[in-house]
């Protein structure tokens, strides 16, 4: 069928000229351009006005005082893909940009191994841990690691500081021929920018000795996507073993003249850090009082974390024949030490260190065309993504108390390639009907050398290390159809197939590698009340997705990564409302219920909530008629609140609830900003992570239990903390 309509656009090419592209007026980033519209429900962007040109309908822009003419496409795009503009909810407290990603249904975000270990995510009905089944992106830059000896697809953005997301993404699903590897859950995408424009540091000073520098520069006669930051960050934690320090620092800078001549943009990152874990408690131990509640049994857990990335992306030519691309290198470096299990195993101690050294290097891109038949606009795009990662993973058993590896687990050195193309067509027959669909090509060529083979046998002396080679190729087909029944609204249905690549280390030689699919079907809704423009806008997205996975992953706390546990079955209900209310109120909420079980026995997957909601709060403007240097006082109120019932977990019991409030306050007098910010504010003693397995912390010479335990991972409890902030552009201007 996709071949087909393809075929059929081909066709209208050779049939009619594309008519000429309208340029619009003002300037535009390249790093924008280089991204498709977010915008499910077709609603105009000016943020991303050049990505949404095309012979569409004609619209105008107000951007106070600015008025920029240009084209919007209508995408066909999921009902399950939630965009939100981060910087309208900046006010809400945020630990880091992990937590951004709860501004879409269905997503829960907790971090179990400290500030520096990549954050367990969790996507409407799937486990994605650390990120093995979710697609995470920067700007168009890959960020899985694959083959990484934490967990294959880990990925760590620690290195985002929350300030600089202009927008998150979050695709429940995997409907859209751009998604690549590990988007079998969906893809979690951060596009960076700052739209208030200026040069201003903050600082925040808060409970456990926690201290944050954050700087940024801005010129304001540059766009959105032109700034650079640095972040110092350092706590002693909320308890035992707690203590982190990070370091990071980040810029891009692109030029863009506003017509289709070449526009780019360079962007580079650079980030270490270093921090401590507690790791698990069991349950029974803390009820004897053996334990604190947030104690540790082991203080040699912890990690460290390095990265340099840097990505120039470009874009040439008009909206409707434009060629766009990036490519992108990165360094990367890590270090985690974990021990789940006590003296389980061994009587040595059961604790991990696992190390990550890589090199990844990549490009992806895309030539999309847009040309008008049957008075509606057709597009074609085909696509590309290459990428190359080369690096050693290893997993050591450590000692107790000293830490010193006394056990190779594995040590072996991975080279793997990824070769991808796709291509994507969008039929509009007539103004109410779309039908986009596209397949995708991946394949993958592995290399592993492995390090740690004895140095004999039984037929005498051997080298200590052998190679494997596999290949492998997944074909993903995916196609949605929309219906606009009346004006601003919408009704989606959408089947695609993703797949997950194979872990390099788990392959034999000379094996056809094996690919994980998952299966997916949508059928949403989409709807909007009223406008910005008029001073109150509602915003309603609704969708059921069904998947069914062939090959699923669970944690294994005793292997401490995840483990292959067979076929299963999702689904889930993700509802989001969004409101805006006269330019000083903006309210956003979230439910996302699951049902995710086992195909052999019909067990509810654990550790996967069976339902998510969030509630997102934030009201500003000027307080009264106060002024200070001739500027008016302005204010902002940020709530948000989180509510999580019971988890399943192992041998069917069922994990405690929790429910968080968090708020800020800030008030902005003259060019400094002064305010509080509490998370937890209810100082609720709850467990962010808990898990049921047998575990040994009793010490090498006393019998271990033999019945699983409850575990877990203690949450924050309350935190309250000041902020101080210099806006340096406006206070030298105004000495």
């Amino acid at each position: 069928m996709t071949l087909g309509l393809i075929a059929t656009l081909g066709l209208l090419w050779t049939a009619q000229e594309p008519p000429p592209a309208e340029p619009a007026t003002g300037t535009s980033s390249a790093a924008a351009d280089l991204l498709p519209p977010l915008d499910p429900l077709g609603l105009e962007d000016p943020s991303l006005l050049r990505a949404d040109l095309s012979t569409s309908s004609t619209t105008s822009y107000d951007l106070g005082g600015a008025t920029i003419s240009g084209r919007r496409r209508k995408r066909a795009l999921p009902a399950s893909q939630f965009v939100v503009d981060a910087q309208d909810f900046a006010g809400v407290p945020r630990r880091d940009a992990s937590s951004q990603l709860m501004l879409a249904p269905g997503v829960l975000t907790t971090n179990a191994g400290g500030e520096g270990h990549a954050h367990e995510t969790f996507l409407r009905g799937f486990q994605a841990g650390t990120g093995q089944d979710i697609e995470f992106l920067v700007d168009g830059v890959p960020l899985n690691e694959v083959s990484n000896a934490h967990n294959h697809g880990y990925a760590d953005i620690f290195f985002i500081p929350p300030e600089v997301v202009q927008q998150v993404s979050v695709t429940n699903g995997v409907f859209e021929p751009e998604q690549g590897d590990f988007a079998f859950a969906g893809t979690a995408e951060y596009r960076l920018g700052v739209p208030e424009r200026g040069s201003r540091v903050s600082f925040l000073q808060g409970s456990f000795s926690t201290s944050r520098l954050v700087g940024i520069v801005a010129p304001h006669d540059l766009p959105d996507q032109t700034f650079a930051a640095f972040e110092l960050y350092r706590t002693n934690g909320f308890g035992t073993n707690r203590s982190a320090q990070r370091g990071l620092a980040l810029g891009r800078f692109g030029q863009d003249d506003g017509t289709d001549a070449l526009r780019w943009s360079l962007s580079l990152y650079g980030y270490g850090a270093r921090w401590d874990q507690a790791g698990v408690v069991r349950q029974d131990d803390f009820e004897r009082g053996d334990i604190g509640f947030f104690d540790t049994y082991d203080p040699n857990q912890g990690g460290e974390s390095k990265r340099l990335l840097t990505a120039f992306d470009a874009a040439v030519g008009p909206t409707d024949a434009e060629l766009s691309a990036n490519v992108f290198l990165q360094l990367r470096d890590m270090r985690i030490r974990e021990n789940f299990t006590g003296f389980l195993q061994d009587p040595r101690g059961d604790g991990a260190e696992q190390r990550y050294d890589a090199i990844t290097m990549g490009s992806r891109g895309k030539y999309e065309l847009a040309t008008t038949a049957f008075g509606q606009t057709q597009e074609l795009a085909l696509g590309w993504a290459l990428r190359y990662d080369r690096g050693k993973t290893q997993q050591f058993r450590l000692r107790d108390t000293t830490a010193i590896p006394y056990d190779v687990v594995f040590d072996r050195g991975i080279d793997v390639v990824n070769v991808a193309g796709w291509a994507r067509t969008q039929l509009r027959p007539v103004d109410w009907l779309a039908i986009r669909g596209g397949l995708r090509l991946d394949t993958f060529s592995f290399a592993v050398v492995d390090f740690d083979q004895p140095t004999a046998d039984t037929e005498g002396p051997r080298v200590d290390n052998q190679s494997t080679q596999a290949f492998g190729f997944a074909l993903s087909p995916r196609v949605t159809l929309e219906l606009r029944p009346f004006a601003n609204a919408s009704l989606l249905f959408s089947y695609g197939q993703g797949t997950r690549s194979s872990d390099a280390t788990a392959l034999s030689d000379n094996e056809t590698a094996p690919f994980a699919v998952a299966r997916e079907v949508e059928v949403g809704a989409t709807y909007r009340l009223g406008s910005r423009a008029d001073g109150a806008e509602l915003q309603l997205q609704a969708a059921y997705v069904f998947a069914a996975i062939d090959q699923d992953l669970v944690f294994e706390p005793a292997a401490g990564r995840n483990i292959l546990v067979g076929p299963s079955t999702r689904n889930a209900l993700l509802f989001a409302a969004r409101g805006h209310l006269g330019g000083w109120l903006d309210a956003l909420l979230n439910v996302g219920w699951t049902d995710a079980t086992l195909d052999d026995t019909g067990e509810r997957l654990p550790y996967i909530p069976e339902l998510v909601g969030r509630a997102d709060l934030i009201a500003h403007g000027a307080l009264f008629d106060w002024q200070l240097g001739g500027q008016p006082v302005t204010g902002e109120v940020g709530v948000g609140f989180t509510f999580v019932p019971g988890r399943p977990l192992p041998n069917q019991l069922q994990g405690d609830a929790f429910y968080l409030l968090d708020a800020s306050a800030e008030v902005r007098l003259w060019n400094f900003a002064v305010g509080i910010v509490g998370r937890n504010l209810l100082d609720l003693r709850y467990r962010q992570s808990e898990f049921n397995y047998t575990s040994n912390f009793r010490g090498p010479n006393l019998p271990a239990p033999r019945t699983p335990q409850r575990h877990f991972v203690a949450g924050e409890p309350l935190f309250l903390g000041g902020t101080l902030t210099v806006f340096l552009e406006d206070l030298f201007a105004d000495l």
